[in-house]
């Protein structure tokens, strides 16, 4: 088994990412142990450390392919356009769990979507997303209206106010979100899921060829010795089982960001399956 070089933290190349914030990001934490045990297993030694300030995923992207960016790693929504630019280390590292989407509603539309049963039936609500969200053309792609924020935080308090409907969120996110905004009289649907294609994985700057190849290696290493499994489920195997899928509706989508060729499906191991045991 391969493992991470003996060298000191201060001659340790080190790897940028975005600065966390537990509310935009409330699985920092998982992300962060996925990063040091794929460099852990790279057999290469690298030093993780945050950037100055939290960005917004535009802002991420652009620093990732200036050429003096001040970050090197980021971790979203694949799509084709982002695979084009940056470097995609194919491992979904959410399972795909992005693509599977609970409606946060208001206590005052606890049944809002009761008898919705098809994408027609959904595409008579609004949901509400962040501006520069893959989401976005996605919802819209499918017929459904969207209002967009500037900025994540001010989505709770729209959704609060009647600006929209619906604020479709990944099973992984939706807990954390809810506890968050206590005081915003918001409720958890209980009776559909959003569901396309998608993964989140972590992108490498062009800069970093080197980089990517080794967290790539990394991954595989986790995969073959069963670490990322254990991972996943320590951090997100709850809300996963929390989520109830098979007594929800499932909303079908198409996703035209991302050409699913160039998605690993032919490895079953990497995605969340409902009917798997």
């Amino acid at each position: 088994m391969t493992t991470c070089l003996q060298v000191s933290a201060d001659t340790a190349k080190q790897i940028r990412y975005p600065r966390l914030s537990v509310n935009a990001d409330p699985h920092g934490e998982y992300i962060v142990e996925l990063l040091q045990l794929a460099i852990k297993y790279s057999g290469q030694s690298y030093r993780l450390v945050p950037n100055n300030d939290p960005m917004q995923q535009a802002r991420a992207i652009y620093e990732m392919v200036s050429g003096l960016g001040s970050i090197d790693i980021m971790w979203t929504m694949t799509t084709d356009e982002r695979e084009s630019q940056l470097i995609a280390i194919k491992v979904p590292i959410d399972k795909g769990l992005i693509g599977w989407r609970i409606p946060l509603v208001t206590t005052a539309n606890i049944n809002l979507l009761h008898e919705v049963r098809s994408l027609k039936d959904l595409s008579g609500f609004s949901a509400g997303q962040g501006f520069d969200w893959p989401d976005v053309s996605i919802l819209r792609s499918n017929g459904l209206r969207v209002q967009t924020s500037n900025s994540y935080e001010p989505l709770f308090s729209m959704l609060k106010a009647g600006r929209f409907d619906y604020f479709p969120r990944s099973i992984f996110e939706i807990q954390t979100e809810f506890d968050a905004h206590p005081g915003l009289d918001l409720f958890i649907d209980k009776n559909i899921v959003l569901h396309y294609p998608s993964a989140m994985y972590f992108f490498v700057t062009p800069r970093e060829p080197k980089m990517a190849e080794a967290l790539q290696n990394g991954f595989e290493e986790m995969i073959r010795n069963g670490s990322f499994e254990k991972t996943f489920q320590k951090h997100l195997g709850i809300p996963l089982k929390n989520a109830g899928i098979k007594q929800r509706t499932v909303i079908e989508l198409h996703n035209p960001l991302l050409k699913t060729d160039k998605a690993p499906f032919n490895r079953p191991e990497l995605w969340y399956h409902p009917d798997a045991k």
